[in-house]
């Protein structure tokens, strides 16, 4: 039942034809089935019964025509009078075959066929005899009495048999034809049972889809139509304080809708009506106030003016100072350069003379290797000397060699010694060299770390100039900006008075329109009081809320952080005892601080139409898409 609420009006009356349409085409299906069966069960009635008993009918009526000619023939008294009955005889025959042929192609059943099958024999058995007994020749069967003993002895029970056999099988087609007409009527009162219960059933169904129907109508509606259309037009008329009545049971209903509908627009045409008297008074208001407003911005646009003046000679002050600063900072990066190339020179002396130092002990180190040759070769010459002197005579030859030997060795060995003696002191000279070089390169790193220094502090100096030409010119920007913001304030006053004078005319011109409306006192009153309450509840807000967020104190809070970043570089300029690493990083946080004031927003234009929330609390609501369903 929910579901079928939520339809629409055009699928409930759709729906509701559809079924009936479908209830009367069951019945059309039903009847017009049940007419096929009766057409069908009659067409094989006539075609089987009744076309089968007129052709078994003929058969019998041929077989007693024959049997009458048969009897005829053997009564006649000429030869023309015997051959005439004779050849009637052959077309009773003939014709007796013909409907029994035809009788047994309706046939259908196997007990037709076969009685059909045993008329057609005993009909040939009948025939057969028949001419065996009757001859076609006048003298051989003419007034013979055994041809007239034989006919009633012989063909008499045979015909008879045939004549019996036709009968039971038109009997058959008779019961058959009864069967098929009981099953008719029996189709019929079914169909009429059926026809008469499914009219039944769909009228109750078009009745119940009726009433359900007009009720979901009427619960939809909430009342009658008329009441529903007179109530419409009042409300267009103006007319908010109708009597609506409407069932507990039709709250979703249009009536109900209506009712809604009215409470809303009497609350919001008392707040509109009501609001429309504090409109025109804070226009009146607003006019006085802007003509204040259009003297002090006059008198800020003429102080901006004098204020733009004094900032672009700082600025071409500063702008000089920059410049000069480049060039010291230019002049700085040579000596650094010059500086740095003069240390590579003394790293190379010093590199230098390590390496002849190295050399040097290198030399003290083989001289070594000869003197200790010498004194090994003193000693084998004394060992050659004792060994020839025990040879005697036979080692003196010897022992003058080893003589000769021993003082090439003590030569050897003197020569060495003041090579070494030489090479000791050249060793010592180097070392007081390469010591004086290390303290010479010591010395110039010294001078090379202080030129980068003095780079630096300058590099930071031209960097921080540039940073206040480039603050400065921000600065002029801005005044340039409120100098213009100003002027075009002054503009807007003067338009905004003109609007304040327009809207106090269309508020009256509101008041006119809304008094149409007929709302009731007691609506009137109860808006008054809540305006009233949210009028004073507003004028107790602080009046400095709306002036933490002008574009002002945004400037002064910029200048202020620019220039404690500005003294914090200069204290670290002084500061000349950091390592070069730790200015560094000193350099690069005051350049991320740099960027972070860089990218921090400019001063902007205020939007003239923006207020703070006390302001909006003065102003009357304006009821929005809730406001509706809390009605």
């Amino acid at each position: 039942m929910k579901g079928l609420r939520n339809l629409k009006v055009r699928t409930k009356l759709i729906g509701g034809f559809l079924i009936v349409a479908a209830i009367a085409a069951i019945i059309g299906v039903v009847g017009m089935r049940s007419m096929q069966e009766i057409n069908h069960l009659t067409q094989r009635m006539y075609e089987e019964e009744f076309i089968g008993l007129r052709h078994a009918s003929e058969a019998d009526r041929q077989i007693i025509a024959a049997g009458r000619a048969l009897r005829s023939t053997l009564l006649t008294s000429t030869a023309d009078a015997y051959r005439s009955e004779y050849f009637s005889i052959d077309n009773h025959f003939m014709s007796a075959r013909l409907a029994l042929e035809d009788l047994g192609k309706t046939a259908m059943s196997e007990r037709g066929k076969k009685r059909v099958s045993d008329a057609q024999e005993a009909l040939e058995a009948y025939i057969k005899v028949a001419r065996d007994v009757v001859s076609d020749d006048p003298s051989v069967s003419l007034g013979r009495l055994d041809t007239i003993e034989r006919v009633f002895t012989e063909m008499r029970p045979m015909g008879d048999e045939a004549e019996s056999l036709i009968k039971r099988i038109v009997y058959d087609q008779q019961d058959d034809a009864k069967a098929a007409t009981r099953q008719i009527q029996t189709i019929f009162q079914q169909t009429l049972l059926v026809m008469v219960v499914l009219t039944a059933i769909g009228v109750l169904i078009a009745i119940a889809l009726g009433l359900l129907i007009t009720r979901g109508f009427t619960r939809q509606l909430g009342g009658e139509p008329n009441d529903v259309a007179r109530i419409a037009g009042s409300i267009a008329k103006g007319n908010l304080n109708n009597s609506i009545k409407v069932p507990k049971r039709a709250q979703g209903s249009i009536m109900h809708a209506m009712h809604l509908m009215q409470e809303s627009l009497r609350k919001v045409v008392g707040a509109v009506r009501t609001s429309s008297d504090h409109i025109a008074t804070g226009t009146t208001q607003i006019a006085a106030g802007n003509t204040d407003l259009s003297q002090r911005t006059e008198e800020q646009a003429a102080n901006l003016t004098e204020t733009a003046a004094a900032m672009e000679e700082l600025a071409s002050t500063v702008k000089s100072n920059a410049e000069v600063a480049q060039q010291a900072a230019h002049m700085a990066t040579s000596a650094s350069k010059s500086a740095t190339q003069g240390g590579d020179v003394v790293q190379n002396v010093v590199t230098t003379m390590q390496e002849i130092n190295t050399s040097s002990r290198q030399i003290v180190d083989i001289i070594s290797v000869i003197d200790s040759i010498a004194f090994q070769t003193n000693i084998l010459a004394l060992n050659a000397a004792v060994e020839a002197a025990r040879a005697g005579e036979q080692g003196r030859g010897f022992a003058v060699v080893a003589s000769e030997v021993r003082g090439l060795a003590q030569k050897s060995a003197s020569a060495a010694k003041d090579i070494k003696n030489l090479i000791d002191n050249s060793v010592k000279k180097v070392d007081a060299g390469s010591q004086l070089v290390d303290e010479a390169g010591t010395a110039m790193q010294d001078i090379v770390n202080q030129v980068q220094r003095v780079t630096d502090l300058i590099n930071e100096i031209s960097a921080a100039t540039t940073e206040q030409t480039s603050g400065i010119n921000q600065i002029n920007d801005a005044i340039l900006q409120l100098s213009d913001v100003t002027q075009q304030n002054a503009a807007l006053v003067q338009q905004s008075a003109a609007a304040s004078d327009s809207l106090k005319a269309q508020a009256n011109r509101l008041v006119e329109v809304v008094n149409l409306f007929d709302i009731g006192q007691e609506y009137i009153d109860v808006q008054a009081r809540e305006i009233a309450r949210d009028t004073e509840h507003g004028s107790r807000q602080p009046a400095s809320s709306a002036a933490a967020q002008l574009p002002s104190g945004t400037k002064k809070k910029n200048l202020s952080a620019e220039r404690s970043h500005h003294d914090e570089r200069h204290g670290e300029t002084n500061n000349t005892s950091d390592s070069p690493d730790t200015r560094k990083e000193k350099k690069s946080g005051q350049k991320q601080e740099h960027e972070t004031h860089r990218s921090s927003p400019e001063l902007r234009r205020p939007h003239l139409g923006s207020t703070d929330s006390g302001q909006n609390r003065n102003k009357p609501q304006t009821p929005k898409e809730d406001d509706w369903e809390e009605f």
